[in-house]
């Protein structure tokens, strides 16, 4: 079957305004025996069979080793590759020439910039993963070989996958539940920059060959690490950013595709270690962007928001509405902040209101974007994306997930609601007497993942409210829509919590 592109090119035209697409070190450990960190950052501008993304992902590496420079833990190490590793045995020399003498306490960070591909439930794993290429030479490193050349690798690895289709490594995002998922189990903690049936973004600078120009993914996860200054991940403000931190963060300011992460709730696992009290220099132009809602009832057509302004500087807002199955960057609405009559905007906090322009009864995905025009090149600083349901009408709603989990297993419970329209889902795991003990999402938005047919996905990781794990015995999950003053509700058959020692049917990749 004919690929699909990975990390979807984006060109942007900004000085007609418009930005527009072409398609982290271990938990506690005793002071004199700290973990030694070491990253591994492989970029891939040059294809044979793709789209060139130059300078993209030469640019995404370059963020992501002057973010990590800043750990307060120090690197011991930090290599970079850009458009350099085109074939599995060079990225398997790579790997254990960076990572080779790391030990059982140390961390292994990996980061891969470049095209994705996934090839569905009847090609197989053979056909889905991430080129290499140097522009000479191509391969496809699937997610067997991942996991094949890390698993020689002592420690913890950090893998970050920043290209389409990625979550399909880590068996998120994708339509159905699959065996063979890569990267599980306590050895291994993944961000990926989408799911795995979704494409993800980048933006070009336009102008000169040398504009700045990176993935949405990287310029939002190395700013909520603080590349920037203002840290904005940590969400307790305590020096360090957990797993889950990053992945809620990316999660509210990353819009074009869905971020995935393993394990989902590790609030353990430290990415990112800073001093909170040394003094601060925030270089990004604007920080604290929050909206009022982003889940909003067709109709509604104002959206209200503030941010705030380090800097003077000249701000746009473009506003991507999702038809058709796919983003439409290329008939975005823009808009020139008003504030000055240069099109300026002054240092403080602000509000803003912007309106939508879809008919009064339409529903759907958009996103709004924050741009800044800074000498002459357009400078992503941040996204939202929006969910607006119908103002009534059927969900057809429902909710399904494998019959058999266990406890302890090396991944999580995959949930699959089904919904024909764009809606806020609440999610409940319910024991045997019915009761509610684990809350996985609140009216939470829901996101355009490119399933089919439509729908969401979540994960359980076994886990009770409280942290600590569920009994063996048999649970439901439920799923609440609340539409047009009806409330849906729909329940997944009976799901067996096994003790550790039974067998889940689950199969995990080796």
């Amino acid at each position: 079957m004919k690929m699909k592109r990975g990390i979807c090119y984006l060109l942007s035209l900004l000085f007609a305004f418009l930005l527009s697409p072409v398609s982290g070190a271990a938990g506690v450990f005793p002071p004199e025996n700290p973990p030694r960190l070491r990253a591994l950052l492989i970029g891939c501008d040059h294809f044979l069979t793709q789209e060139d993304t130059w300078p993209a992902a030469e640019h995404n590496i370059q963020l992501l080793a002057d973010t990590l420079m800043n750990d307060r833990r120090n690197y011991a190490l930090i290599r970079s590759y850009a458009s350099a590793i085109a074939s599995v045995e060079a990225f398997e020399e790579a790997v254990l020439n960076t990572f080779g003498s790391a030990g059982d306490r140390d961390v292994s960070l990996l980061y891969i910039s470049t095209h994705g591909v996934y090839g569905g439930e009847t090609d197989g794993a053979e056909t889905s993963g991430l080129f290499l290429s140097d522009g000479r030479e191509e391969a496809l490193l699937t997610g067997p070989a991942l996991e094949r050349v890390l698993s020689r690798i002592p420690g913890v690895k950090m893998v970050i996958l920043d290209a389409c289709n990625s979550g399909a490594v880590i068996g998120k995002g994708l339509p159905a539940p699959e065996n063979g998922v890569c990267l599980s189990g306590p050895a291994y903690k993944v961000l990926c920059s989408a799911g795995g049936s979704e494409a993800s973004w980048y933006f070009h600078g336009g102008g000169s060959e040398d504009a700045a120009g990176a993935s949405y993914f990287a310029s939002v996860l190395s700013s909520g690490l603080g590349a920037q200054g203002d840290f904005g991940a940590d969400q307790n403000n305590d020096g360090e950013i957990t797993l889950r931190e990053a992945y809620a963060y990316l999660l509210d300011n990353y819009a074009a595709s869905t971020t995935q992460a393993y394990p989902q709730n590790d609030g353990d696992f430290v990415l990112f270690s800073y001093d909170p009290n040394a003094p601060r220099r925030v270089s990004k132009a604007v920080t604290d962007l929050s909206f009022d809602e982003t889940l909003l009832t067709a109709g509604e057509t104002e959206v209200s928001f503030a941010f705030t302004v380090q800097r003077q500087a000249e701000l746009y807002y473009q506003i991507v509405y999702h038809r058709d199955g796919a983003w439409q960057f290329d008939q975005a609405q823009h808009y020139l902040d008003g504030e000055q009559a240069d099109g300026t905007v002054l240092p403080g906090r602000k509000t803003r209101v912007l309106t939508l322009e879809t008919a009064a009864d339409a529903s759907g995905y958009a996103i709004v974007q924050l741009i800044t025009l800074e000498d002459g090149v357009p400078v992503f600083q941040g996204a939202r994306l929006l969910c607006v349901q119908p103002a009534a009408g059927d969900v057809s709603l429902s909710v399904s997930a494998p019959s058999r989990f266990t406890a302890d297993a090396l991944r999580e419970l995959p949930i699959l609601v089904r919904h024909d329209v764009p809606c806020g889902l609440t999610v409940n795991i319910l024991n045997a007497d019915g009761r509610t003990v684990r809350r996985l999402a609140y009216e939470a938005p829901s996101r355009p993942q490119q399933l089919s047919p439509a729908g969401s996905t979540f994960y359980w990781d076994g886990l009770l409210t409280d942290g600590t794990p569920a009994p063996a015995g048999e649970y439901t999950v439920q799923v609440k829509v609340s539409l047009g003053g009806r409330l849906f509700t729909a329940e997944s058959e009976k799901i067996t919590l096994l003790a550790s020692t039974e067998d889940s049917g689950i199969s995990t990749a080796k």
